[in-house]
């Protein structure tokens, strides 16, 4: 009977530890200088990131809008980005799917001329403003 208990309360720590799943989401304003490979000067970008890591796995979910502008501040296009990222730490087999749509009209929100200037983004958003801009991200979902 003893051995019953213990293997029992051992299957049940073994199972809670195996759905101990740590999730985060970072919602992001921003304005960057572009890379080298990159179209134009700067970009201006909204994006949510959702993380998903447990003793077995990890998972990166990246949606972002990218505007992008010239030296002069005249826009030249936009790109919206759907990355995904999945990696087992126990077999070390990695997936990884990246697709890119481009728009001819900027669709970022919530970036004043300011952060334009001094190449910033939104220090802090409100509750409020994060479900804005995670709402207006992922309707862009669609077009992939």
């Amino acid at each position: 009977m003893a051995k019953l208990i213990t293997l029992c309360l051992l299957s049940i720590y073994l199972l809670s530890a195996c759905s101990n799943t740590e999730k985060g989401e970072k919602i992001e304003v921003f304005v960057i200088k572009t890379l080298e490979h990159e179209t134009g000067d700067y970009k201006k970008v909204n994006s949510v990131l959702n993380t998903e890591e447990s003793k077995n796995y990890i998972k990166f979910n990246l949606v972002a809008i990218e505007d992008f502008y010239d030296i002069d501040g005249n826009y030249i296009k936009t790109e919206i980005l759907h990355s995904k990222y999945e990696k087992s730490k126990v077999t070390l087999e990695q997936n990884a799917e990246d697709k890119k749509v481009e728009l001819q009209e900027p669709s970022t929100i919530l970036i004043s001329e300011n952060s334009v200037k001094n190449f910033r983004g939104l220090d802090y958003m409100t509750k409020e403003e994060k479900e804005k801009v995670k709402e207006h991200v992922l309707s862009f979902i669609d077009m992939f």
